[in-house]
């Protein structure tokens, strides 16, 4: 049963980095939000009135706190597990959607910030223009494959772009390459197996079968720039999710098995914002505009796994956010380290409190995912070497104590935090 909680003024019902599950709603009273920017140092503070939700993001994406809630005047908070807030809300579409559409938001801004603090400024193109840059920079990245299926989709959605000429002559240029290189690799890549999702079973029936589509490994999807008319649920495989920032791709996200994409352009009308690629062989099932509002938000049980992939995607972003922010090269890769060892690690090393991790990532993997140029990350993975921090290997690197790792970057914020308060201090004597 949902519980209903008193606080008094100033009293503190979470603090960020709690874990907890629960999610709230204000019966009466004034709560508010406090989190710390993790760019400008600055305190972001948000008030919540009668009727409104908080707690949901960290709840849903099962993550930390993210903020923290303050009872602001005395005040009344409704308690509810995930279980029950399901049940009591999910027929209500009202709620619902709005929900989604919030979530939306918030992770476009979020894109938005990365953009803003990889390029200094956020920049947007024309469809012809923004496509081409997104070619060329699989082109750079030597994945012809894709970078024929974009200048094709270019081509055939505006017959005589700006640009006809130069791709023209890329596809020309892309389609030899990928030939050839077709000629020299002929493995099928198989995504690795993933527990049946429940969100699955639903799609079974015979009806589901005109939706599904197959894509091979390096074909893509979706293309950023181009205007949203379906989003995807994964069968089978896994999908690459990259953006393309001062024409080089960078590494977003990973799509898997039982998870939804492209639904943003869906909600907000917008144009792709990320170019959706296949990591390896993907089945997906493909629905319009028309079929998300009678699938989707008609369907209770799917709004809440679309809601649960919204809040996890937020929570995921900010964290990769909060990693290209990190100054220090090197503490900043040991943080990419911390990352993968919250996504892959196993309850059963956490319970026998093994310190060593192995992860199947290359020095090209840590270069995206820090944002950072390839040979930057392979001088800043040397001198980690040198102190025995790692052992790196062609497909695998080795973290010789993964709490080691976590003190260095804990020390990093430490240090930081200890600035943004002498800081702060300053500023207010100087006023």
């Amino acid at each position: 049963m949902p519980k209903t909680i008193s606080y008094k003024v100033e009293s503190i019902i979470f603090f960020s980095g709690d874990k907890g599950e629960d999610i709230y709603i204000v019966q009466s009273g004034v709560v508010v939000t406090k989190s710390i920017d993790i760019e400008t140092g600055k305190e972001n503070v948000e008030t919540l009135k009668t009727g409104e939700f908080f707690g949901v993001k960290s709840a849903f994406a099962k993550t930390p706190r993210m903020v923290t809630a303050v009872a602001a005047t005395d005040a009344v908070v409704i308690s509810l597990t995930i279980a029950e807030f399901e049940r009591l809300f999910s027929p209500n579409k009202n709620i619902t959607e709005k929900m989604l559409r919030i979530f939306s938001k918030s992770l476009r801004e979020i894109h938005k910030q990365t953009v803003a603090v990889l390029h200094n400024d956020v920049v947007t193109f024309p469809q012809d223009v923004g496509m081409l840059m997104v070619a060329k920079a699989f082109y750079d990245d030597e994945e012809f494959h894709s970078c024929v299926e974009i200048i094709n989709k270019l081509l055939s959605e505006i017959p005589e772009p700006s640009n006809k000429e130069a791709a023209e002559k890329l596809l020309a240029d892309a389609k030899q390459k990928a030939e050839a290189a077709e000629k020299n690799v002929q493995v099928a890549v198989s995504a690795p197996e993933v527990k049946e999702d429940n969100s699955l079973k639903q799609f079974s029936a015979p009806i589901f079968q005109r939706f599904t589509k197959e894509f091979k490994r390096g074909d893509v999807i979706i293309c950023e720039y181009e205007p949203g008319e379906t989003f995807y649920l994964v069968k089978s495989g896994e999908v690459q999710i990259v953006k393309c920032i001062t024409g080089q791709n960078k590494n977003l996200d990973i799509i898997h098995k039982g998870e939804f994409f492209g639904e943003m352009a869906i909600i907000d009308k917008s144009q792709r914002s990320a170019t959706c690629v296949a990591k390896t062989d993907v089945s997906v099932l493909e629905f319009n505009k028309e079929n998300f509002a009678t699938l989707v938000l008609g369907n209770p049980h799917l709004v809440m796994n679309l809601l649960k992939l919204f809040c996890k995607r937020i929570c995921d972003q900010s964290r990769r956010l909060k990693i290209i922010l990190i100054k220090d090269l090197s503490v900043r890769l040991c943080d990419v380290f911390l990352m993968y060892d919250a996504l892959f690690t196993t309850k059963q090393d956490i319970e026998i409190m093994n310190q060593r991790r192995t992860f199947n990532v290359t020095v090209n993997d840590l270069a995206h995912w820090a944002a950072i140029s390839v040979e930057s990350a392979r001088d800043e993975l040397n001198k980690l070497v040198e102190k025995n921090k790692i052992e790196v290997f062609d497909n695998y690197i080795n973290v010789i104590n993964i709490h080691d790792m976590k003190r260095t970057v804990d020390s990093y914020y430490n240090n930081l935090n200890n600035d943004v308060i002498q800081k702060n201090k300053k500023d207010s004597s100087d006023s």
